[in-house]
């Protein structure tokens, strides 16, 4: 039974990214901005996926950064161009802080299709 409880994500734009060429010959940018809707998440993880769900070699400046509620973040995500045909998905995912665990939590991850 679910008693009154409101469900929070997190916002993650644009929902189709286009690669575009970087400043470095063989390397393709994906530019992303991360959204923190949520006071009980401070910190977001990037992750680039195929068709299958496979991970996918990608580079950025923080695998892992701290984003507070209601603060915007632009992310760029590197990917070679030999993996440029196998990406497909750019996600995000929250980390949930063992210390900061009151009630159930519930991690949320927000992915973007690669146009």
């Amino acid at each position: 039974m679910l008693l009154g409880n409101q469900a929070f994500g997190h916002q993650f734009t644009p929902a189709y990214p286009k690669l575009e060429p970087s400043y470095v010959d063989g390397i393709y940018v994906a530019t992303l901005e991360l959204f923190n809707s949520r006071n009980d998440v401070e910190y977001y993880e990037f992750s680039v996926f195929d068709g299958n769900w496979n991970p996918v070699p990608f580079a950025t400046e923080e695998r892992i950064a701290n984003i507070e509620y209601l603060k915007r973040k632009k992310v760029e995500i590197y990917i070679r161009e030999q993996d440029r045909t196998n990406a497909v998905y750019i996600c995000s995912k929250s980390k949930i802080k063992s210390s900061n665990i009151q009630a159930t939590v519930v991690s949320s991850r927000i992915c973007s299709k690669i146009k």
